[in-house]
């Protein structure tokens, strides 16, 4: 068993960004204070829009919105497919703050607990987490993006396309953070990543707006059809996404065991000792009020409202 835990690990290893970790850590770095990196995500990810619409506008007159779509998602997708994603992980215009595996709250996770994570405390010692940027203030690891352009479409596509429930498209975010790239094989539950998931399928729903925004909030259309193209009015702008629900800091995650939760409060305990400051999660009571005043009906989906625990089955 053990074996095999250890090659999924490697295997899901490989499709990680190549120098950081598939989980975030939230807490060791708090306090840092980092520049604002809303402005360079806007102005890039403007930048990319505009070239996806003008090349789609070149291959096809008839303002279809299935090359729209497709077109987009090839540069808004993952860390694999698409600069969007790419520039937020690697671009140098970002201030960011970096945690090794080793040196993170989740450093004393077995193998049986968390396949991935034990296997890069013990062999690979200088592997690091997802980078943490600060977005409006908000303060996010760079996978949230990654969940916020990719599973964030097929939440839009299950529930705005294919008019299915919205149970049933939120359980998509539920049962990837339970499976093979979630609990399964990290032991991390993130609630984080479900509301950046959910606030994905906001924004590609904004693009055109064809359907009212499921918080009655949109901020689209970015584009419409004009005499058979595709034509721009409005910027993107990614504080109308970001808020504190995708800090882990804030929006607790929950972990596969309860053996687990004790080990992440040991290590806090010690950043205590080593700061004096004092470490619980939600690290910011108000913040984590306002995301279930925002997110209302949906919040017992994406929001954890227990703090560290051991997820329910």
């Amino acid at each position: 068993m053990k074996a095999t835990l250890l090659l999924l690990a490697i295997l899901t290893s490989l499709t990680s960004p190549a120098t950081q970790a598939s989980e975030v850590d939230n807490f060791t770095s708090i306090g840092v204070e980092l520049k604002d990196s809303k402005d360079a995500i806007n102005q890039y990810s403007n930048k990319v829009f505009d070239e996806v619409l003008f090349t789609t506008n070149f291959l096809d007159t008839k303002c279809s919105e299935a090359s729209l779509y497709r077109n987009l998602r090839k540069e808004f997708r993952n860390h694999l497919a698409g600069r969007f994603i790419k520039y937020i992980i690697n671009s140098k215009d970002i201030e960011r703050t970096i945690t090794k595996v080793n040196d993170s709250i989740y450093a004393d996770f077995t193998v049986e607990e968390s396949p991935i994570l034990a296997f890069y405390v013990k062999y690979i010692s200088t592997k690091q987490f997802a980078s943490v940027i600060n977005v409006n203030g908000n303060y996010v690891g760079v996978d949230k993006f990654e969940h916020f352009a990719g599973t964030g479409f097929t939440y839009f596509n299950n529930y705005y396309i294919e008019k299915k429930s919205i149970e049933s498209t939120l359980k998509i975010g539920t049962d990837g953070e339970q499976g093979l790239l979630g609990g399964y094989t990290t032991g991390v539950i993130s609630y984080g990543d479900m509301a950046a998931e959910f606030n994905g399928m906001r924004f590609w729903n904004d693009i055109l707006a064809l359907n009212p925004d499921i918080l009655g909030g949109s901020h689209g259309p970015y584009v419409k059809c004009e005499n058979k193209q595709w034509v721009k009015v409005k910027e993107i702008d990614f504080s109308d996404y970001v808020d504190s629900s995708w800090d882990e800091s804030i929006n607790c995650s929950a972990f596969r065991t309860e053996g687990m939760v004790e080990k992440v409060k040991k290590r806090l305990k010690k950043l205590e000792d080593v700061t004096g400051k004092s470490y619980s999660c939600p690290m910011n009571r108000e913040q984590f009020t306002n995301t279930l005043s925002k997110y209302g009906p949906y919040a017992k989906e994406i929001i954890n409202n227990e703090g560290h625990r051991a997820e329910k089955n």
